[in-house]
């Protein structure tokens, strides 16, 4: 399930399933050097601060996002439901945000999932306060499906697969 692409636009993205010891260190450092706030961004309410490696290690079905072979975030198929995949916990090294590289990494993973014949939409939550992910997701063709108002205001977005 590993896609590279050598489109200048898409930044040299690769995806791969799983998370090495070494990238996942990566990771806790980033995160925990931004701050609770900044975990709460992209895993939600759930992980408590700071992350540690064993909550990492609870979470399945992790895709290590790569750019030029550097690792620079995760993105996670959470569950599948019938013809639907729900993702989340995605995150991008700090330092890179704000360049395209999410966006080109989300629409390869997207690329990756709908090449499964029965797999026909996408969702992932996202919370009121996280504007610029949020602006990201309805860039790439994501819709607000539902509003969640409890406990906290959050968002069930949908990109169904394109018609060929």
């Amino acid at each position: 399930m590993t896609k590279q692409t050598d489109n200048p636009s898409m930044h040299h993205i690769t995806i791969q399933p799983g998370l090495s010891d070494r990238d996942r260190a990566t990771l806790i450092g980033w995160t925990n050097r931004k701050g609770a706030n900044f975990l709460r961004q992209w895993a939600g309410p759930t992980p408590h601060f700071p992350l540690t490696p064993e909550q990492v290690d609870d979470w399945s079905d992790l895709y290590t996002i790569f750019r030029q072979g550097r690792f620079v975030g995760i993105i996670q198929e959470i569950r599948r439901e019938q013809d639907n995949v729900h993702i989340g916990h995605f995150v991008l090294d700090p330092a890179l945000t704000g360049r395209g590289i999410g966006r080109a990494a989300l629409l390869i993973f997207m690329d990756i999932l709908f090449r499964d014949d029965a797999i026909r939409s996408i969702t992932l939550n996202v919370f009121d306060y996280n504007l610029a992910a949020r602006k990201l997701y309805e860039r790439v063709g994501f819709v607000v499906l539902r509003t969640i108002e409890s406990p906290e205001k959050k968002y069930t977005m949908i990109k169904h697969k394109p018609t060929p």
